[in-house]
């Protein structure tokens, strides 16, 4: 599974010619760094007298961001398990016109499962993207460049994650499946983009 996988062997994974796991995987794995930041920021923060108000707010957004962190990695296997399904649905015989119509569906429905997976990993985006400004605002100043990086992450993967989305549903013919995530695609992207944007240019006026 490729959140038991060693980081050196994931990476030669990704460099092989197998096309799974691949950038949807890696959208998914950005999200984890960008939730694991958020951690640290809040684990460097805890017992400091000075954060002592915000010790609530941190905690909270220690528990998200620990609960995000294991969520993403899950996507980045099932990005790899659905791509792997549509794969399939390909190799299906496609001779007579029954056979084709069975390929036909079985290619749309796997097609759709695979658009799906980046579309949970970009709503998760926009969670930790809050949680990214809120330990910027609240957490340990001493790590406010990771609160910062965690913020580029996060929208790193929502871009990412957006692309992958977009790809898949290029080939769906249901155009109201279509219509509907592509809109949600390109209002969760941008609410992700802005928070990001926020958090950075806080985060730059500190250093």
């Amino acid at each position: 599974m490729l959140k038991d996988m060693e980081f050196q062997k994931l990476l030669d994974e990704l460099s092989s010619q197998s096309a799974a796991p691949g950038g949807g995987s890696v959208a998914a794995i950005a999200g984890a760094l960008s939730a694991a930041l958020v951690s640290m920021v809040c684990n460097l923060t805890f017992g400091k007298k000075k954060y002592q108000q915000h010790e609530d707010d941190v905690k909270k957004c220690l528990e998200n961001a620990e609960k995000l962190k294991m969520e993403f990695l899950l996507l980045a296997e099932k990005d790899a398990e659905v791509f792997s399904e549509v794969m399939e649905a390909y190799k299906l015989p496609h001779e007579s016109d029954a056979e084709k119509e069975e390929r036909n569906r079985a290619v749309e429905e796997a097609t759709k499962r695979a658009a799906l997976v980046p579309m949970d990993v970009l709503r998760r985006c926009e969670s930790v993207a809050q949680s990214s400004r809120s330990v910027a605002l609240k957490g340990n100043e001493n790590s406010i460049s990771d609160a910062g990086v965690a913020a580029i992450m996060a929208h790193a993967a929502a871009h990412a994650a957006s692309l992958n989305i977009l790809i898949n549903l290029s080939t769906i013919s249901d155009e109201d499946f279509k219509g509907k995530l592509k809109s949600e695609q390109e209002f969760v992207l941008k609410a992700v983009k802005d928070i990001a944007d926020e958090t950075i240019h806080f985060v730059n006026q500190k250093l």
